[in-house]
């Protein structure tokens, strides 16, 4: 019996050994889960963890495995399907929890995409070239698959930097008229787009790669959909919005517009019930009660995921160090606020101690024909050069968006032939000079200080200003922008302001910061947090911030000019930038207006706030209630040519003021009246009726003016009479009256283009009536050195906002008839310093622009005889 158990056991003439069932047994020991993980260059990269292995194992393995040293900002993506997100992918999209098992958060699916979880408000302060490398990488993907959108000119001209960064700079010989055609570079890409993109492609000589795609991203930072992790929802009157979440905050979209953006500065709470969010607003002073904002989510697990989403993005980018403890009152719902290893702030601090000088790696392709690599184990082309090698990249400053460049005689003259370099101040700013004597730096406070912050004291120079300028608010961080050569030991830019004379700048606009530091006497005390990434051995002497490089006005540039600044304003339109510059502008300058403040004229001003400047009012010389009248002289000159275009902008009458009006239109010279409002809208008096009705006889304006009125015609938009007004001498003038009738009094027109071909008509009938000298002794009168014709009259209600709005568009139409390049800004200053408050809000700045823009792009601006 023992010989028969033997044999069995150890058989001498044959033998098996299960070489799967050991490994098998060996992987149930050790518990091994393989994952696969996608980077962002479309490579997979297979791992392998404990199946009860946190996130946090994972991520470090994919962060070692790139060699990534900003890696807080990464993290990586999963779907419960399995399929990539994309903007046709309904399936909800996922972080892996570095604190959760990943095998409990994937299930049986083990696929991962490494994405951007918090795209830097600053990409410039990252510090490595290989993180703004990856950053590009994630924004090209959004932009392809149609999850952010751009503007066609901005979208244009930040596929011009991805061809600079891959190509390098055009050329003639290499470069054929079909080398765009193998690049994937927009959605829907078509010929006319490759033909401008090349074009803009010539403008960016001398720039490397790493130039290239700081540029990019200084572009891509602006689109209102930057940064936004978009979460479909409804409102409460059940229409489709998405609810995004920034590092400023919270922001609404309807229709991919931004309508609504409420930063964490103002939100006292979130939180979530069922398949509702709510958002609880900062009460006002002037409020008895809280404000809660209520979304409809489509599920439960979609109104969770928003809520994480919010406290992840409030912690990072807020908070200078991780929360360790849950919110008060979720830890008895059983839900605790997610934690974060690091914050932002903190990531700036490790990344500029671990910085490296060198960098290496290799930028993939956007050509149509690449071939992905699906190997497990294939390296990435992120890591290597072509044929192993190990490519090194240095990094000097980057270079601006236009570099200057010689002609290329190639070119067809289509490169520019010169520029000028502009500052791109697409941020607010105020303007500041250098500064004098006695600046110090006070101690840190410590803990219980601002965390890292600096007590700043600067003395104020000579002219009462501090040597530098500020950026922000309003929600947004208050970021030093500029600094003057000897004010450098003291800033830098990018620092922070937490306070200035120990009042806290969150809850303050950009225009409460920069009148603050104005009104400051003496020295000037500043609580500043340092820019974490630059130091001061790294911005020491560098005299300019980044630069833009825009043409040359007028000169041999011909159209190109006119060209070039449209670009600019259609890119900062689409990125809220030329809003938020307009928002910083001055309304009202401190020019005396004590004209309109006396006794004897207060009741002749239809609004108190809105009062002349007593240098450009208009002065009554036989007015019957006395010089006064609330209308000012508005002049805005076309440069390069003899044309100024003259207003009296004024108010729309009121009962008492009906003479004075009259007595300025015929003291002017004037024969045309342009009206931008009704009568009366939501029950106000808006202007009264100035005007005789046909067939009633004339008005007696004054003791010495009578006005008839012969015709009216309703035009749809807009009607147009024709009057006459006659004085006491038996001396007349016809007068031509356009009421336009379509822009409401809160908002702006729906018909751009009605009110485009308005303007037109305004300039048409404004020229046919100009008045020009008939003999040399007139040319030697008042006017000898340019010959005004007579003004034309505009009002509104107030005299300032749709009275602006019309002559921005009259001066932007005559610029571009004239080649010249539009700066709408620059003409919003221009008529501010003769009246003030003129388009008084953001709504009516936009509406113009974006009208100019299109008609532009339709050819209407052009001289009749180069239209179609």
């Amino acid at each position: 019996m023992i010989e028969s158990v033997s044999r069995r056991a150890f058989s001498s003439s044959s033998g098996t050994y299960n070489v799967r069932a050991s490994e098998l047994a060996r992987e149930r020991k050790l518990n091994i889960f393989n994952v696969t993980v996608q980077f962002l260059d479309e490579t997979q990269q297979s791992f392998q963890i404990e199946k009860k292995a946190k996130g946090s194992v994972l991520l470090e393995l994919v962060f070692q495995h790139l060699e990534l040293v900003e890696k807080d900002y990464f993290g990586l993506q999963f779907t419960e399907n399995g399929s990539p997100p994309s903007a046709t992918n309904s399936e909800i999209t996922r972080w892996l929890d570095s604190g959760k098992s990943v095998k409990k958060q994937v299930g049986v699916n083990a696929q991962f995409w490494l994405a951007v979880r918090f795209y830097p408000p600053e990409p410039s302060r990252l510090s490595e070239e290989f993180t703004r490398y990856l950053l590009c990488l994630q924004l090209r993907k959004l932009l392809l698959d149609g999850r952010m959108t751009a503007p066609k000119n901005t979208a244009l001209l930040l596929a011009s930097f991805t061809v600079q960064a891959e190509l390098g700079d055009y050329n003639a010989t290499e470069h054929g008229n079909g080398y765009l055609s193998s690049l994937r570079l927009l959605n829907r890409q078509c010929a006319e787009d490759e033909r401008r993109i090349r074009e803009l492609h010539k403008l960016h000589r001398g720039q490397s790669p790493a130039d290239a795609e700081a540029n990019f991203l200084e572009h891509a930072k602006r689109l209102d959909c930057y940064g936004v992790e978009s979460h479909p929802a409804k409102d409460y009157n059940g229409k489709d919005i998405f609810i995004g979440v920034t590092s400023i905050g919270i922001v609404v979209f309807q229709n991919t517009i931004r309508v609504n953006t409420f930063s964490w500065s103002k939100i006292v709470k979130i939180s979530f019930k069922k398949k509702q969010f709510f958002i609880q607003l900062k009460r006002e002073p002037s409020e008895s009660y809280d404000t809660v904002l209520g979304f409809n989510m489509q599920s439960s697990r979609a109104a969770k995921a928003l809520w994480r989403c919010s406290v992840e993005r409030h912690g990072f980018f807020r908070l200078r160090a991780p929360r360790r403890r849950p919110l008060l009152g979720l830890t008895a719902l059983g839900l605790a606020a997610p934690t974060l290893a690091r914050t932002e702030t903190q990531a700036l601090e490790d990344a500029r101690r671990s910085r490296s000088s060198n960098r290496s790696f290799v930028r993939r392709s956007s050509s149509r024909t690449r071939e992905r690599s699906n190997g497990a184990c294939a390296p990435s082309p992120a890591l290597t050069g072509p044929r192993g090698a190990r490519v090194t990249h240095h990094e000097p400053p980057p270079k601006p968006a236009w570099g200057e460049q010689p002609a290329d005689e190639e070119s067809g003259g289509d490169i520019l032939e010169s520029v000028l370099r502009v500052p791109l101040s697409y941020a607010d700013e105020s303007e500041s000079s250098s500064c004098g004597g006695g600046e110090g730096v006070c101690e840190g406070e410590g803990e219980g200080g601002a965390g890292g912050a600096v007590c700043v004291q600067l003395a104020a120079g000579a002219d009462g200003r501090f040597g530098f300028n500020v950026r922000g608010g309003g929600g947004a961080p208050v970021l030093v922008s500029r600094v003057a050569p000897r004010t450098r030991a003291m800033l830098q830019e990018g620092d922070q302001v937490m306070s200035i004379n120990d009042k806290d700048v969150d809850e303050m606009t950009h225009d409460e910061v920069v009148q603050m530091i104005r009104n400051t006497k003496g020295v000037l005390t500043l609580i500043v947090k340092p820019n974490a990434v630059y130091s001061a051995e790294e911005t020491l002497g560098t005299e300019e911030p980044e630069a833009c490089f825009v043409p040359l006005v007028g000169g041999s540039m011909g159209g190109r000019a006119a060209e070039q600044s449209l670009l600019l304003l259609g890119d900062g339109l689409a990125s809220g930038a030329a809003l938020r510059q307009y928002e910083a502008l001055v309304r009202r300058l401190d020019y005396p207006a004590t004209a309109a403040k006396r006794q004897c004229n207060l009741a002749k001003n239809r609004y108190r706030d809105i009062a002349p400047y007593d240098s450009t009012r208009v002065v009554l010389k036989n007015g019957p209630t006395g010089d006064y009248i609330n209308a000012s002289y508005i002049n805005m000159e076309i440069p390069n040519s003899d044309v100024v275009l003259t207003y009296i902008a004024t108010q729309g009458p009121l009962a008492s003021t009906v003479g004075d009006f009259w007595q300025m239109v015929w003291e002017s010279e004037s024969s045309l009246i342009v009206m931008l409002t009704v009568l009366a809208e939501r029950g106000r008096a808006k202007c009264h009726q100035y005007w005789p009705k046909v067939g009633t006889g004339p008005l007696s304006a004054t003791d010495s003016l009578t006005v008839l009125t012969h015709s009216e015609h309703n035009l749809g938009y807009y009607v147009r009479r024709e009057m006459t007004i006659k004085d006491a001498d038996g001396a007349s003038r016809n007068v031509t009256q356009l009421q336009y009738t379509a822009w409401p009094d809160h908002g702006v027109p729906e018909d751009a283009a009605a009110f485009i071909s308005f303007t037109q008509l305004c300039s048409k009938l404004r020229n046919h009536r100009a008045v020009m000298p008939s003999s040399d002794e007139e040319m030697c009168s008042e006017r000898s050195e340019r010959v005004l014709e007579p003004p034309l009259v505009v009002h509104c209600s107030a005299g300032v906002g749709r009275t602006g709005a019309l002559v921005l568009a009259e001066t932007a139409l005559q610029l571009l008839l004239t080649h010249q390049p539009l700066y709408p800004l620059d003409l919003v200053r221009a008529m501010r310093a003769q009246r003030p408050m003129c388009i008084q809000n953001a709504s009516q700045y936009k509406f113009v622009c974006e009208s100019i823009l299109s008609a532009y792009a339709q050819g209407l601006t052009k001289p009749e005889q180069e239209q179609d």
